[in-house]
């Protein structure tokens, strides 16, 4: 009498294959692309207060959770300089301090929405930030 192996039922591996699809579609979701927060932030970023005349650019530089930078600012009706920005990104908040040339510190409070965009605030006054390529 010849025993052959019996054939695994078609309901079983479709399961498998599913279940080795799923995670690596998550991974992906979650990776640094154009559909979710970015793993670094290094780099321009500029924004645009709601009122016209007002630029600050951030040139930020990313090392494991810790920002640092610089950046200049123009306030309408008001003065252009620098400053300095030093904070934490924990995937996908960002919590910023910003040390302006005259002496005064503000406190930024973001979330990255993907790799180009950062909704946040500066001391409660909305503030997007925007990548510049």
């Amino acid at each position: 009498m010849c025993l052959e192996p019996a054939a695994e039922p078609a309901s079983r591996s479709l399961p498998i294959r599913s279940a080795r699809v799923v995670p690596i579609l998550l991974l992906l979701g979650g990776c640094g692309n154009a559909f979710g927060p970015v793993n670094d932030l290094s780099g321009t970023w500029a924004a645009t207060f709601s009122f016209p005349g007002s630029s600050p650019v951030l040139t930020l530089s990313q090392r494991t959770a810790l920002i640092t930078g610089t950046g200049t600012y123009v306030m309408e009706a008001g003065g252009a300089g620098t400053l300095q920005v030093a904070g934490t990104y924990w995937r996908p908040n960002v919590n910023l301090t910003f040390h302006y040339d005259f002496g005064s510190d503000h406190t930024y409070v973001g979330t990255v929405q993907d790799g180009s965009h950062i909704s946040g605030a500066l001391d409660n006054f909305s503030l997007p930030l925007v990548r510049q390529h």
